[in-house]
């Protein structure tokens, strides 16, 4: 995987070359990485989002149970963060 800066951007046919032959790319800011870049094509590219939205999800709620065995949380406060959240979202 190649490490590309925002400014490289601005070199569309290098990207779409670089992209097409390797698939993803991550974007550097200030030398961190802030994006990744997925080559995708027209009849897939819903449920490689789908997908991709999969994997943050899974990601995200990995972090959040490895951080829970190290911070006790009540249900009351698990409850108080879904009804934020959902309110946030206009949920509720």
């Amino acid at each position: 995987m190649s490490y590309l800066t925002v400014k490289d951007l601005k070199q569309t046919r290098n990207l779409w070359r670089q992209l097409s032959a390797e698939r993803e790319l991550v974007i550097t800011r200030d030398g961190k990485p802030c994006a990744i870049l997925v080559e995708v094509n027209a009849e897939s590219c819903d449920e490689s989002l789908a997908e991709i939205r999969r994997g943050l999800f899974s990601s995200a709620v990995s972090r959040i149970r490895r951080k829970a065995i190290y911070q006790s949380i009540s249900p009351e406060e698990v409850d108080a963060a879904i009804s934020e959240s959902r309110k946030e979202r206009g949920l509720a």
